[in-house]
């Protein structure tokens, strides 16, 4: 890692606040951040549609966590991604719906950026790197996580195509990562997004104060999916390397529709994105 390079491009103005030293309050701002960022500026959320209406029941369901009881709310994308972010990254889903717990795990490695104000204006969710062979035994009957996986599944299935193909080349290249990777020592930098109140050139932080936790941590690598083009410049910038490259133009995931359907995630062209480019899989090297 190249901190001492990437230090002209570190913000003089913010810097970065450890997840577990948040409030509740402010946990869960974390995960709006990431919600409307996404939205916004995520090319697979901006580009993909989904259902036409929610599964029957959600609305009137209820989901209780340590972070509260809630009702789902919109039927929107942002909504939808606030969810996932607190459905498998505040919280830990592999947990039974009576006795969900806080991700402890995640949240250790993870960090936000606040306001004069102690707003949340950045997050940064990072999480050990999952092993290729262990599929998470995501809880049944939640009709919460059950609605959110259901419409974002092509996103996920493509995410996991590219980690299986990256993960496997670099074991099989570098031994040194493939030990790494075997001890649970290659964090994975999943979610980034910032508020429309901190500036693009600030937001950098979110990722270098990513790398500085993660290695203080005893990680010895960083990996990312850069979908959004700032998350692979972002990498670059602390010697980061691309080692896969997936093009969203390649194959239809999704049915084509310019009118909304019913229970069927869609996108006007049957891809992941209108972009003619595609997610960058990044590895740094943090020890």
């Amino acid at each position: 890692m190249e901190l001492a390079r990437a230090q002209p491009h570190r913000s003089r103005r913010y810097s970065t606040v450890l997840a577990p030293d948040l409030t509740t309050a402010q946990m869960l701002q974390m995960a709006w951040v990431i919600a409307v960022g996404f939205a916004r500026r995520e090319p697979q959320a901006r580009h993909l549609r989904p259902p036409k209406h929610p599964p029957a029941g959600l609305m009137e369901a209820r989901h209780t966590d340590p972070f509260g009881t809630d009702s789902f709310g919109s039927w929107d994308t942002q909504t939808q991604l606030y969810w996932v972010t607190r459905l498998t990254a505040l919280t830990d889903p592999t947990t039974s719906a009576d006795a969900i717990e806080v991700n402890e795990e995640i949240l250790a490695q993870s960090l936000a950026i606040l306001d004069e104000e102690r707003r949340v204006i950045g997050a940064a969710f990072n999480q050990t790197m999952p092993p290729l062979d262990v599929e998470p035994p995501f809880r049944e009957d939640d009709p919460f996580l059950d609605a959110v996986v259901s419409v974002w599944e092509p996103v996920y299935g493509a995410l996991g195509a590219q980690d299986a193909e990256a993960l496997t080349a670099l074991s099989e290249r570098y031994p040194e990562f493939r030990e790494a990777y075997a001890q649970d020592m290659v964090s994975h930098h999943f979610l980034v997004a910032r508020a429309s109140d901190l500036p693009k050139g600030d937001a950098f932080e979110l990722v270098a104060a990513s790398a500085e936790r993660c290695q203080a941590l005893g990680y010895s690598y960083m990996v990312t999916e850069a979908t959004n083009q700032w998350t692979g410049a972002a990498f670059e910038a602390l010697g980061g390397v691309h080692v896969h490259f997936r093009p969203f133009l390649v194959q239809p995931a999704v049915r084509k529709s310019d009118e909304p359907l019913e229970g069927i995630t869609r996108s006007p062209n049957g891809f992941l994105s209108g972009k003619h480019s595609g997610g960058m899989f990044y590895v740094i090297r943090l020890a």
